[in-house]
């Protein structure tokens, strides 16, 4: 009978024991995903709820001492990584929690040990017996401080209330076709913006419209100018912001209405609102209008480097390109999200295709299949393709399946042929110590651009060279040749400069996050930190088409008939060596090395107001565009010639009486071992005789603007 007892008391025992296992394991896996979202953007907060939750309510001491511990964890690296950019946020988050947890796991089992040989300090059990014997209230209060650390620390930077609540306009921006032809309509954009550039649905402006005109030939300034502008108009709105307005579907205007001109005197023209509550006067972009015949190439603008949700984006494919057309009001865009993400989510790439090929739509919005190969020893490439298929097969993640660029190229090689399409692959942010491009694996083939500008800065000259005036995030710890633009020009590799945004805020076209709206309660919502690691507006590139088509779109680009802008603006830019311009080949050939090179350049400059490194575009009082701006002539890697505009229109020719040299690189490279490189962080031996431009001259330009605002065009290769 005894025995019974006893069997049924062990019985009981172990149920109880078991069932009280059973009963941690919810807590354990809650714990486990609060520790999870430690690694996510804003929404960490709900691992400092978890953690809270656990410090106020629950009575087991070492569960209320982890559950501080996370809500502390959280709240020191949201402070950290705001205020820490040297390294990238989502990389210092991963080493900060492995460190964190990893030291805090060797601090309990040292605890534990000591316990267990009796080794704690009577004072420390002194000291707890006493907080112990303390009242509830004491208790309550001293929890409330305590978990009060944490919250404060992460709501001191997750929380902007300015964001949340400002949507007060503070300046319109004018957007219109490039090139339209004489008497034929058109649309021109206007958009209230807020003060983080996002479209203000409170604004109930009254606006008027006029035209300012220049003469086509001589850019004097035309008197009577013949054009059909719109109406005066008062704008639609609610009674309360919204940090996402364009989603506000009730007829309103919510910040963003489209009127319809038409221009009949050819020229070069500016549309300008005045808006009665800022009381300023707004310029649209330059439009050149003339008599075209379908023959002639005309400019179209896009964004060839953008992600959404489908990698560590924002937002859903189809917000990206709604808002690529509609909002930020580009003729062409490619999504280009993260291949090496996407492969854990293989279905992603099918709704990237069907969303790509859905929102296509011929002589009006041209959408590219595309997809970013990320390297870290050689750099990345963003692939976009001229047909209607997104290549799935192999992924393209530089990892596990395309580890090299010669697989890469490869890949292509055999996508291309079996499709029967075009690939290109765009090198980007190249000065980068994380991504820092090596040229010496360029396949002429398929690089044909390279970007110059985006969020991450610009990328024309190294980081700490003379001549870069802004520089770019994540430079290198000492200076480092080989990695910019024009080293990899003055290498001989023959490409062109685009700009792009590099985006992952959900707005292609138009980056926010070089404002305050890069806080992570701004709609599209994200799990990613990049967004508070892109401080430079995005650029754009404009390309002449001779067909708003994938195909025609595609062939200005594979052709190189492109440049480049570092923000929204839209400016129009020639650049012509001895009437040669850039595109088909970007090559005059001279007579001898001594023949005169007249170097021409033409800007027509945007007047939108600004956006620049964490700064939003802005305006003052009684605010007019600033048309003062340098144009300088690269020649060679080299500022060779500069000169200061203040006119909205400028048309300049320069003689260059020099003997063509050409430079090269071979000074430039390092050595280990017994093999040449182009600098200490690449793995490819190259000799160094083959870098260089082959005796050629190379001539690139760029606008800079007083404003903030620059342009790009070329290079032009001058042979003999």
């Amino acid at each position: 009978m005894i025995k019974r007892k006893k069997k049924d008391i062990n019985k009981a025992s172990a149920s109880k024991r078991e069932w009280s296992r059973l009963r941690r394991m919810p807590r354990l896996m809650v714990y486990g995903f609060g520790i999870v979202t430690l690694f996510w953007y804003f929404w960490c907060v709900i691992g400092l709820i978890i953690g809270g939750l656990y410090y106020i309510f629950l009575k087991d001491n070492a569960w209320k001492r982890n559950g501080i511990v996370l809500a502390i964890a959280i709240g020191f690296v949201t402070v950290f990584v705001h205020f820490y950019h040297d390294i990238a946020p989502l990389t210092i988050v991963i080493w900060y929690s492995v460190i964190f947890f990893i030291s805090y796991s060797i601090y309990l089992l040292i605890l534990e040990i000591l316990k267990r040989k009796e080794i704690i300090s009577k004072k420390i059990i002194h000291w707890y017996h006493s907080y112990e014997k303390l009242s509830k209230r004491k208790h309550r209060a001293i929890e409330i401080i305590v978990i009060l650390i944490p919250i404060t620390m992460w709501t001191s930077v997750s929380i902007d209330l300015g964001v949340m609540f400002d949507n007060n306009p503070r300046l319109l921006w004018v957007n219109a076709p490039t090139m339209v032809n004489s008497d034929v309509t058109f649309d021109i954009t206007v958009e209230a913006w807020d003060p983080f550039e996002r479209l203000s649905a409170v604004y109930k402006g009254y606006v008027e419209f006029s035209i300012k005109s220049y003469n086509l030939t001589n850019f004097d300034l035309l008197i009577n100018t013949e054009a059909n502008l719109p109406d005066s108009y008062t704008f639609t709105g609610q009674i309360f912001g919204s940090d996402i307005a364009y989603e506000i579907r009730d007829g309103k205007d919510n910040g963003r209405h489209v009127f319809q001109a038409s221009i009949t005197t050819p020229g070069f023209h500016y549309i300008l609102v005045n808006d009665s509550i800022t009381r300023n006067t707004y310029y649209s972009n330059p439009i050149l209008v003339n008599n075209y015949t379908s023959s002639d190439p005309f400019i179209v603008w896009g964004d060839l480097h953008t992600h959404s949700q489908l990698s560590d984006g924002t937002g859903t494919a189809d917000h990206s390109f709604y808002y690529a057309k509609h909002i930020a009001c580009l003729d062409f865009n490619a999504l280009t999200d993260h291949a090496e993400i996407m492969m854990f989510s293989p279905w992603s790439l099918n709704i990237l295709e069907s969303s790509t090929n859905n929102w296509y739509e011929p002589n009006n919005f041209v959408t590219f299949h595309g997809i970013e190969w990320t390297c870290v020893r050689t750099g990345h490439y963003v692939i976009i393709f001229s047909g209607n298929t997104l290549l799935k097969s192999p992924i393209l993640d530089s990892y596990f399946t395309v580890r090299t660029p010669q697989a890469l190229w490869n890949v292509l090689d055999d996508f291309t042929l079996s499709h029967g399409v075009k690939a290109l692959a765009l090198p980007h942010h190249s000065t980068k110590e994380a991504y820092i491009q090596d040229w010496t694996y360029t396949n002429p083939k398929y690089v044909k651009i390279a970007e110059v500008s985006s969020v991450h800065g610009e990328f024309l000259f190294e980081q700490r060279h003379e001549l870069n005036y802004v520089s770019a995030i994540d430079p290198p710890p000492s200076y480092t040749n080989g990695s910019s633009v024009v080293d990899a020009f003055t290498m001989g590799y023959r490409m062109t400069m685009y700009g792009s945004s590099d985006e992952h805020d959900g707005h292609p076209g138009h980056s926010l996050s070089h404002t305050r709206a890069y806080i992570g309660h701004q709609r599209p919502f994200s799990l990613w930190h990049t967004r508070n690691e892109h401080p430079y507006p995005g650029g754009l590139t404009a390309v002449y088409v001779n067909n708003l088509t994938r195909e025609g779109v595609f062939n200005g680009i594979e052709n190189q008939r492109i440049y480049a802008n570092s923000d929204h603006g839209r400016p129009i830019l020639t650049f012509k060596v001895n009437g040669t311009p850039v595109g088909d080949g970007s090559t005059f050939i001279a007579n001898s090395s001594t023949d005169h090179r007249e170097i021409n350049v033409f800007v027509a400059q945007d007047g939108a107001p600004v956006a620049l490194k964490s700064k939003s575009a802005s305006v003052t009082p009684n605010w007019i565009p600033n048309w003062n701006a340098d144009i300088e002539i690269i020649k060679n890697g080299e500022l060779w010639y500069t000169e200061q505009i203040s006119s909205p229109i400028v048309n300049i020719s320069i003689i260059d009486t020099e003997p063509i040299m050409g430079t090269t690189y071979e000074n430039s490279c390092i050595k280990r071992g017994n093999n040449y490189y182009i600098n200490p962080y690449s793995d490819n031996p190259i000799d160094p005789s083959t870098l260089n431009t082959g005796g050629y001259n190379y001539y690139l330009i760029r606008i800079v603007g007083e404003n903030g605002r620059m342009s790009y065009a070329g290079p032009i290769w001058v042979e003999y």
